[in-house]
């Protein structure tokens, strides 16, 4: 795990400051593991890619149609 060095000013309370900071550091974290699990879940192949582009192409088309573009 990473540490990082924070000038504080006296005059703050380092108390509540370090429980704002650690609030903050495990909601990233859960942030970054949640995107880490989406990109596994969603890898693509080249062919799904393929497939993706051609039913977009299709309902763009529609689309178009239905708004006189």
């Amino acid at each position: 795990m990473g540490e990082l060095l924070v000038q504080v000013p006296e005059s703050v309370p380092l108390t509540p400051l370090k429980k704002k900071i650690d609030e903050l550091v495990k909601e990233e974290e859960l942030r970054w593991a949640l995107f880490e699990k989406c990109k596994d879940d969603l890898a693509m192949s080249e062919e799904d890619l393929n497939e993706l582009e051609r039913i977009r192409e299709e309902v763009w088309q529609k689309e178009k149609k239905k708004f006189g573009l």
